[in-house]
């Protein structure tokens, strides 16, 4: 079993790899893109629901944060 630092190492690589544009946040289309490379079956409407459900503070970007507490909850 992973420990939590790992763990949590592991969530931002993820989430560096989804910041394709390197500023700190994922935008629709990156989260998109990570979600489809995990290859998790979401339709356009699903992607849609499950980025505004992570996006908690309503601004159209998912900061680490927002990352970590989605990640952590599926």
């Amino acid at each position: 079993m992973a420990s939590k630092d790992e763990e949590l190492a592991e969530i931002d690589a993820l989430f560096a790899q989804a910041d394709q544009d390197n500023d700190g946040q994922i935008n629709f289309t990156e989260f998109k893109a990570l979600v489809r490379e995990l290859d998790a079956g979401m339709s356009e409407a699903e992607l849609r629901i499950g980025f505004t459900e992570t996006d908690t503070n309503q601004n159209s970007r998912i900061n680490i944060d927002e990352f970590r507490a989605w990640w952590l909850s599926a």
